[in-house]
């Protein structure tokens, strides 16, 4: 912690108060469903994100980041809790993770245990408040705001929407959220930014932990007209989707991208450029992304204003990518790279090399453990964190990645990324393999080729030797309580 702040006040780095000699303030920024078509990634990528390059431009950013899960419930819980859903249990978004982790200290928890002013804002926690605010005491953010649904602010009330989408013409998609275009009512977003502006404008002794999230891109893919302005019709670019892709892929991945396939067939069948259609939806996706890193950027604002800017780490990250059209999904919920590839930046004054860059891959499940050493804090094993921290990429961004990622849907389906492939293991044992060096969209599963079979088995090796049992879903957690609450009032 010493040559944290030495390291500062060698580079002339302005210290505000005696507090922030002590601690550095935390900002955590977490976008939902981005995924690599930022401008970040390449300067030739669809989506413009300005401000995650100047972000990027003040520490590291790390190319090859990956959710533990590619579903935002325990992707976040994996963030939070520094353990992988192999280990906690929590797979999908209906386990009650307070009923499952009754005792892991979570990651505000930490820092609140050791002097922290902890607040925020916006989806950090998956926000279905039964699954995510139903612990004993409500001990937990108990200064974070209620997060609220976008789509429960429609601009036309009902289930009209502006895509045009009914519940006749999509039946499995009856829910508002299913919606795409240009809208310039206020989004729960401004609330959001709007809350860590007056936070970071507030002083205090105290050092900060502050998180904030921001919603977008997630469905419904609204933007201002602005946002959609950048975008024109005639500039969409769509991924190829070679008609014999699903040839060689096994049955078990077949069945995951059915689950959800009804969301691409109905926008595939819509005729190109209607307001329904893929295109629009992809155009409507990429505006909604853009207007997610103006948030960041109004954020980065209210940061530099405070003064405190430098002393304070800063990270960016994404709960999981998203598929738009590539694979023949228009979601999340696959093992495949677009739903597990997500942006991560780390800022941190006087450690990182501004503009730095590091191609390893790494975990969301590293930033726990990452927050806690550039505080200053031992990083006790007692914790039993499943990931590592990231300082020594920081230090050196050339540094080669210590082992593969693990990412994990539902329990028994892995993938194994390393430097050049990603191999995916499913619950009944069939396999896929892609070589990233050549085939960046994952079109031909290598799995069954007798010349990879030393890749195959090098990567097996990462497998989970034993993986948690899936905890307890809401409903029957709701049914345990009413039992235990009927049980209770009958002795009376």
């Amino acid at each position: 912690m010493r040559r944290f702040f030495s390291i500062l006040l060698a580079l002339g780095a302005a210290i505000p108060s005696a507090r922030c000699a002590e601690k550095p303030d935390i900002l955590v920024i977490a976008v939902d469903d981005l995924n690599s078509d930022g401008t970040v990634y390449d300067a030739g990528n669809p989506i413009k994100t300005p401000n995650l390059e100047r972000l990027a431009a003040r520490g590291c950013f790390f190319s090859h980041a990956y959710a533990a899960a590619p579903i935002c419930n325990p992707s976040r819980m994996a963030v939070l809790s520094g353990q992988r859903p192999t280990t906690t249990g929590i797979y999908g978004n209906e386990e009650v993770w307070s009923a499952i982790l009754p005792e892991r200290e979570l990651l505000p928890q930490f820092f609140e245990r050791h002097g922290y002013e902890t607040v925020g804002a916006g989806k950090i926690l998956h926000h279905n408040p039964k699954v995510a605010f139903d612990r004993k005491g409500y001990p937990l953010f108990q200064k974070f705001q209620p997060m609220v649904g976008e789509h429960t602010r429609l601009p036309f009330g009902g289930e009209r929407r502006i895509n045009g989408m009914t519940p006749g013409a999509a039946p499995k998609m009856k829910s508002a959220s299913y919606d795409w275009g240009a809208y310039d009512g206020k989004m729960i977003d401004v609330d959001t930014v709007e809350f860590g502006e007056r936070v970071m404008s507030s002083g205090g002794d105290k050092p900060r932990f502050l998180a904030l999230g921001i919603f977008k891109p997630h469905l419904p893919f609204w933007a201002p007209h602005a946002n959609f302005a950048k975008y024109p019709p005639e500039a969409s670019r769509l991924p190829q989707n070679p008609p014999d892709d699903y040839a060689d892929i096994p049955a078990a991945a077949g069945k995951f991208r059915d689950y959800l396939a009804h969301q691409y067939d109905y926008v595939a069948a819509q005729p190109p450029g209607s307001p329904g259609a893929l295109d629009t939806m992809v155009r409507s996706y990429r505006a909604s992304a853009d207007f997610a890193d103006e948030m960041v950027g109004r954020i980065l604002d209210a940061l530099d204003k405070s003064g405190r800017a430098g002393n304070t780490l800063v990270v960016l990250f994404s709960d999981n990518g998203f598929h738009l059209g590539d694979k023949r999904v228009v979601t999340k919920y696959t093992l495949w790279e677009r739903a597990n590839r997500v942006p991560l930046i780390i800022v941190a004054p006087g450690i990182t090399k501004p503009g730095s860059r590091t191609e390893a891959t790494v975990s969301l499940v590293d930033i726990y453990p990452t927050l806690v050493d550039l505080a200053g804090f031992p990083v006790d094993p007692a914790a039993k964190f499943d990931g590592e921290s990231l300082v020594p990429y920081l230090r050196n961004p050339s540094r080669p990645a210590t082992e593969p990622e693990l990412m994990t849907l539902l329990p028994g389906n892995h993938a194994v990324r390393s430097a050049d492939f990603r191999y995916i293991r499913y619950a009944d044992g069939s396999e896929e393999l892609y070589d990233h060096r050549v085939d960046s969209w994952e079109h031909k599963n290598l799995a069954g080729n007798p010349e990879y079979a030393p890749v195959i088995a090098e990567h097996r090796r990462h497998l989970p030797k034993r993986e948690a049992p899936q905890g307890i879903e809401l409903r029957e957690y709701q049914r345990k309580k009413k039992t235990a609450a009927t049980s209770e009032n009958s002795r009376f």
